[in-house]
């Protein structure tokens, strides 16, 4: 393991000083005061091709990236980027984010974390603390490695859909979502971080967000079931980790006018959604954008990172729900 960290590092030196990169790294070095939040969700193994509805890195590829990520910028806490004060350091400011009730932010994205004594946010349903099993997503993964595509979409009715297509169907529709459940029924239950894996989190000094019990999708529910939402499970959370959760995650990235006013209602000190752009100072602070990488190669998050660090792209409540 020592001799594939090692690896790591000097792989991730040597794409830095390569010449495909340089005149990047050179741009970003330019760009202090910028900062960026990026979110993660799956680290560590991903399923067979084409079953993957969680987006997932592996940890080889995150660890590079976030090698490369600490000669590149500072990365800080979420709360040096919301906080509204002068960002620290001389380089642009970047917060690691995780979103999702997923064991492998203790078994895989944890330990490269503390090792690399790189601070991170993760954003949790806290779904077991509720006996609540996995998310309804979850159960689609466990359809499509069990039967493939061809084989989920005429099961639910959605013959020649992609992979893509089948999350989008149940994201908008909860007769999709609960025909996944049943069509799931007796396969293995995928795994959930559960309360103790909560509790490893939270001993580590880790930020705890929310990200909603349920993971629907906030733009279309009634007003009593968005309320719910935004606040229904967050003191639970916030007593089984020992401190308070301020911050909060729109599932699915999704927003519009009346979910900003039902978090801010709830009391959060910022929320964020799933547009990709760079925080600034004069930014609403319940619309913060953030980026997923994926299992981007290090020269590839170098070229990008300093494109979504130094993009303005403001987007209303409305176009980005």
């Amino acid at each position: 393991m020592g001799s594939f960290r090692l690896l790591a590092r000097r792989v991730a030196a040597r794409l830095l000083g390569s010449e495909t990169v340089n005149s990047t790294v050179r741009a970003v070095a330019r760009l202090r005061g910028h900062a960026l939040v990026l979110v993660y969700h799956r680290v560590g193994p991903g399923l067979p091709p084409g079953c993957d509805v969680i987006p997932s890195v592996p940890v080889e590829v995150f660890r590079a990236q976030v090698e490369a990520l600490r000669q590149l910028v500072d990365l800080v806490a979420l709360d040096d980027i919301v906080g509204g004060t002068q960002l620290p350091g001389s380089r642009p400011a970047v917060a690691l984010t995780f979103d999702d009730d997923l064991p492998s932010h203790v078994q895989y994205a944890l330990p490269v974390l503390r090792e690399l004594g790189v601070p991170a946010a993760f954003f949790l349903s806290g779904r077991a603390l509720h006996g609540l099993g996995p998310y309804w997503f979850q159960w689609l993964e466990a359809l499509l490695v069990a039967g493939g595509r061809e084989k989920t979409a005429a099961l639910l009715n959605l013959s020649g859909a992609t992979t893509e297509q089948l999350l989008l169907a149940g994201v908008g529709n909860p007769d999709i979502r609960r025909r996944v459940c049943e069509a799931a029924a007796g396969l293995p239950a995928p795994e959930l971080l559960d309360r103790q894996g909560i509790a490893a989190l939270a001993t580590t000094g880790v930020t705890i967000g929310f990200h909603t019990i349920d993971h629907l999708r906030l733009p279309g529910l009634d007003d009593s079931t968005l309320q719910d939402a935004a606040s229904r499970g967050r003191d639970d959370l916030s007593s089984a980790t020992g401190r308070p959760v301020k911050f909060f995650a729109y599932p699915y990235g999704k927003v519009d006018l009346r979910s900003v006013a039902a978090v801010r209602e709830a009391g959060f000190v910022a929320a964020f959604t799933g547009r990709p752009a760079p925080s600034r100072h004069e930014d609403d602070r319940y619309q913060l954008g953030r980026w997923e990488p994926g299992p981007l190669s290090v020269d590839d998050l170098v070229v990008k990172l300093a494109l979504r660090l130094h993009r303005a792209s403001p987007v209303s409540p409305e176009a980005s729900s």
